[in-house]
C-alpha cells in the first residue's frame, strides 16, 4: 500500500550508509462515501421515485507511524501542508480511491511515541478535492439542420396536397 501527498511518500524507509534514519509507515486506512440519493413522493401515489445525483466528496482517515532521527522533518512537512489549507496531489495505489488526484488535508493530529522521542503516531483526515471545471463549450447549433428538415417536411406536405386536389 503507498500513498503519496505532493512529493511525500507516507510508506518510505530511508537508509544511509546501513543506518536507518527513518521510516514512514501507514498503519490503517478508513474510507467514508455516500451518494447523494434522495427519494420523491408522488402525490396521490404510492411510489416514489429516487433520484441519485452522485456521490460526495471521499472522506480518508489516515494512520500513521513516523520513526527515527528525520521523522521530526516529516512531521513537519505533513504540519505545513495541512496548515497552508490548500489542495495537494494525492497517488495511492488502494482500488477504492485510485481515481482521486486531489485532496486537502481537513485534519492532523500527532502525538509523540512515550518510549521513543523520535517517534509520531499521527491521523491525518483527506477530504478529496474536485478542481473546477473549466467552462463547458456550448452543443453545436443545430438550427440550420431543423431548418432544412423542417423546409423538406413542408415541401412534401404540400406534393401531398397538390395530389389531393
Amino acid at each position: 500500500m503507498n500513498i503519496k501527498l505532493d512529493d511525500l511518500e507516507l510508506v518510505k524507509r530511508v537508509d544511509q550508509e546501513g543506518t536507518i534514519l527513518e521510516t514512514r509507515s501507514i498503519i490503517n486506512v478508513t474510507l467514508s462515501n455516500r451518494r447523494q440519493v434522495y427519494e420523491i413522493k408522488i402525490p396521490g401515489h404510492d411510489g416514489s421515485v429516487f433520484q441519485d445525483f452522485g456521490r460526495y466528496p471521499i472522506t480518508i482517515i489516515v494512520e500513521g507511524l513516523l520513526t527515527g532521527p528525520n521523522s521530526k522533518n516529516t512531521f513537519q512537512d505533513l504540519n505545513s501542508k495541512f496548515k497552508l489549507g490548500k489542495p495537494v496531489q494525492f497517488v495511492s495505489d488502494i482500488p477504492s480511491i485510485t481515481e482521486i488526484s486531489e485532496v486537502v488535508i481537513e485534519s492532523f493530529r500527532a502525538t509523540i511515541v512515550s518510549y521513543s522521542p523520535t517517534s509520531y503516531c499521527y491521523i491525518l483526515v483527506l477530504k478529496e478535492h474536485k478542481s473546477t471545471k473549466q467552462e463547458e463549450k456550448p452543443a453545436p447549433s443545430q438550427e440550420e439542420a431543423a431548418k432544412e428538415e423542417t423546409e423538406s417536411i413542408i415541401k412534401e406536405v404540400y406534393d401531398i396536397l397538390r395530389q389531393v386536389k
